[in-house]
């Protein structure tokens, strides 16, 4: 390694536990729940403030885990830097609604991406601009078998409204567009990167 930039990349977080399965339900939940996976992977306040380059500090992320469905319901995946929990903080990395395959079972997914900062704000709020993008594959969604992923969960992947002045948990998140028992997803790997 040349440290020709000054910058490291480090495990932030890795998990030692599964989430708890979810299933039957139609409102947006968290997978990287805290009865499953124990406290959930934060940035301290500041931590986009923390070098001299802000512009282009961020993170990378893997997860992996596994997903069932009857008929062809869809789920939509959001990835959530805010409040511990949070279904409505900013969106970092988002999907459409993805068709599942017909009766599928335990079919892994893995959804990976980065998060940059592209305008950092000075001061506290909702203010900070970002860009992510990212993949997510899985044998079990409808043919091609993948999607894009991107902040606000829309190409081309901008988001404006971090609040960098808190303290950010990553919240991992799913909608299920149809409730039955049959209708599960589980996280059973979460790997968080720092890219400063």
């Amino acid at each position: 390694m040349s440290f020709l930039t000054g910058t490291n990349t480090e495990l932030i977080y890795a998990n030692t536990a599964a989430g708890t399965a979810k299933a039957s339900f139609t409102s947006e939940v968290a997978i990287n729940d805290v009865a499953g996976m124990g406290a959930q992977a934060s940035l301290p306040p500041f931590f986009f403030s923390s070098s001299p380059t802000t512009t282009g500090k961020g993170f990378a992320i893997v997860a992996r885990g596994i997903l069932s469905s009857t008929a062809t319901p869809t789920y939509t995946f959001t990835l959530r830097l805010g409040a511990a929990g949070s279904t409505t903080a900013a969106i970092i990395l988002g999907s459409a609604a993805l068709t599942t395959g017909s009766g599928v079972t335990n079919q892994v997914w893995e959804f990976t991406g980065e998060f940059f900062i592209q305008a950092p704000a000075g001061a506290a709020g909702a203010n900070t601009t970002g860009r992510g993008t990212g993949m997510l594959k899985s044998p079990g969604i409808a043919s091609p078998f993948m999607a894009a992923l991107f902040g606000g969960a829309a190409s081309p992947g901008t988001v404006a409204t971090i609040d960098t002045s808190i303290t950010n948990y990553f919240n991992f998140n799913v909608t299920c567009s149809a409730s039955s028992a049959s209708n599960s997803i589980q996280l059973q790997q979460l790997e968080i990167f720092g890219l400063n």
